[in-house]
């Protein structure tokens, strides 16, 4: 199976894998707490239309405590039920987007989302309090202008690369853009989560390009889509509290983290390579956006060796962790010059 470059009929049964999941789970979750859905309609089979981040957020705020938190507070843990509730009912829809939309750009901050909702969204993507990324909104005008240069990074990503961008948009339903509050610990480009699977936020402070935006969204694209093959397994056995150094973080990084690095890195590689190559064949990039692309290839591909040497010398991989890896050491070993030294 590929991992690396998956075809859209895989990339489809992961999406779709994780969006019956996070239901199943909900419905045992509400039947755990006697909530019944409104006017008595039954959950069982029932799936919304458009899964989006706000109902992962809600079910894990229904089961877990984000780790810079003792507990949630019962009134979000009830309304997470009500509102799981209501959308399996069909009362409640995704906040931004339509059944047959499935990629949309949208702001963490009203009207898109409610105090309580991007409070939620900021919950499950800032859940490292030694690096806080204090998330909140944009202004009217900063989200219209930004949000012009994050659809032409799409716009370009088709071009120069249709089936990644026909992969991200079977995997990826929201890009929601963002900016630090100011109280932010460390200079962070965008996130994801497992916890909002399918969506993920850019921090528009760190880009002045269209190129940039493509990076971040390719970058944390990855971040999904590993998220969902290793929905049922775990791509190491070592304990999340190991950490390492990591060639794209100052901190310290789980083993886990610093695969997943890997894999990010091999994507990037692949996406920027096949930029420049579509821009061989027929030229549509400015001299500055070529170099732009060089660069970050020739970044990508280092992180990438100096994440495997780490990984080699550190980590215990299970066999979906093993299958993973070898096949992106193949591909860069194929596809670049840059190797280990």
């Amino acid at each position: 199976m590929a991992y690396l470059k998956p075809s859209l009929d895989c990339a489809r049964s992961w999406r779709d894998g994780m969006q019956d999941s996070l239901w199943d789970s909900v419905r045992i979750a509400l039947a755990e707490r006697d909530v019944t859905l409104p006017a008595g309609e039954s959950a069982e089979g029932i799936v919304p239309k458009r899964t989006g981040p706000l109902d992962f957020g809600a079910y894990f705020d229904l089961v877990l405590t984000p780790p810079d938190l003792e507990a949630l507070p019962l009134a979000i843990k009830e309304e997470a039920a009500g509102y799981l509730a209501a959308r399996l009912a069909g009362i409640v829809d995704h906040p931004v987007a339509t059944a047959q939309q499935r990629l949309v750009f949208s702001n963490l901050s009203e009207p898109a989302y409610s105090p309580g909702h991007a409070a939620r969204l900021s919950r499950w993507w800032d859940i490292e309090p030694m690096n806080s990324m204090a998330l909140t909104g944009l202004s009217s005008q900063q989200f219209l202008s930004t949000r012009q240069l994050a659809q032409e990074a799409l716009a370009k990503l088709s071009h120069g690369s249709p089936e990644l961008h026909a992969e991200m948009e079977v995997l990826i339903g929201d890009i929601i853009l963002a900016r630090p509050d100011g109280t932010q610990r460390f200079d962070y480009s965008g996130a994801s989560s497992f916890a909002l699977w399918g969506a993920l936020t850019v921090n528009v402070l760190e880009h002045r390009s269209w190129a940039e935006y493509l990076s971040t969204i390719v970058h944390e694209a990855a971040h999904n889509l590993l998220f969902a093959i290793a929905r049922e397994q775990p791509l190491v056995t070592d304990a999340p509290d190991e950490r390492r150094p990591s060639p794209l973080r100052e901190d310290l990084r789980p083993i886990d983290g610093i695969f997943h690095a890997a894999f990010v890195s091999a994507r990037e590689s692949m996406a920027f390579d096949a930029m420049l190559c579509s821009h061989e064949e027929q030229p549509y990039l400015s001299p500055q956006e070529v170099n732009e692309f060089t660069d970050m290839l020739e970044s990508s591909a280092t992180a990438f060796w100096d994440c495997i040497a780490q990984l080699r010398a550190d980590a215990h991989f299970t066999p979906l962790g093993a299958d993973i890896l070898a096949e992106c050491e193949a591909y860069m070993k194929a596809n670049f010059l840059v190797e280990p030294a």
